[in-house]
């Protein structure tokens, strides 16, 4: 074997490394971000995760009247045993005013949505792996614009069994937020729906209640925004019958159940609690 071809296979062996290398550096780099004339321009790296964490999701939401914006983000192990949601509020040059973790328990949270309430505090969704294996449920955090944790604990959005993922968000006219999410707690993905008022409480049944529950997979769900940004209808992408249509219906909330929440999202809660990191 000749040193040229031994050099050759050295060689093409760093390049790929190198390829490797730069396919995880982007997402390892939380980038800051300014606004000039109402558009994001990027500015220097803002903030690096812990090592051996990647960041998978990330999310930006201007702060109205201030030129500010948050940002919320997942830090993911390598090996995807663990994970945090951390939620940073910046200022129009990208300076950092604050950055918190908003939970550090066990197991896997990942893909944080956030969406600010009409009082201007926000609600931080993210999905959580600390119940086990195939069991994602769906927690939610009230933030003030300083930072503060405004509820004890977590809320409940879904703890069903089996996995809620792939949440949307959407203001209502009344102050109060809904959510719209992927439910496999009957097998195939259905649509589930909750509205999540200031104080934490949840409009409708603790878990969510069935938009639409049947056979096949439905996947995506969405809001459709009304002229004023407050949620009117809900979308989805439907396979029960192997095709692709994306149905869209109008959901008149008078004409849903409303139960009684009860305890038992505060009996989570406690539970979830009990999950934390020592």
């Amino acid at each position: 074997m000749s040193l040229r071809y031994i050099l050759s296979v050295i060689i093409l062996l760093f390049c790929l490394a190198s390829f490797a290398r730069d396919e995880v550096v982007p997402r390892r780099a939380l980038k800051g971000l300014g606004i000039e004339d109402d558009k994001f321009s990027e500015m220097p790296v803002q903030s690096f995760p812990e090592d051996g964490y990647i960041v998978d999701t990330f999310q930006v939401l201007p702060i109205e009247g201030s030129n500010g914006f948050y940002q919320i983000w997942d830090e993911v192990h390598l090996d995807e045993t663990d994970g945090l949601v951390r939620l940073l509020r910046s200022d129009a040059g990208s300076n950092e005013l604050w950055k918190i973790t908003l939970n550090d328990f066990k197991g896997m949270q990942r893909r944080p949505k956030m969406l600010d309430f009409s009082d201007g505090t926000i609600l931080a969704v993210w999905e959580s792996a600390s119940a086990g294996t195939n069991n994602v449920n769906l927690w939610c955090m009230r933030i003030s614009g300083d930072g503060e944790l405004l509820w004890p604990l977590p809320g409940v959005l879904s703890c069903a069994p089996k996995n809620q993922r792939n949440v949307s968000l959407a203001k209502l006219a009344g102050g109060g937020i809904a959510a719209v999410w992927e439910d496999f707690r009957n097998g195939d993905a259905d649509v589930y729906y909750q509205e999540i008022m200031p104080d934490g409480s949840p409009v409708y049944t603790p878990d969510g209640v069935a938009i639409e529950k049947v056979e096949g997979a439905q996947l995506k769900p969405g809001f459709v925004l009304d002229e004023n940004g407050f949620a009117k209808k809900l979308c989805w992408e439907d396979y029960k019958d192997f095709n692709y249509p994306v149905c869209v219906i109008t959901i008149d909330l008078d004409d849903l159940s409303v139960p009684e929440a009860g305890a038992l999202p505060l009996i989570l809660s406690l539970l979830f609690l009990l999950r934390r990191k020592d």
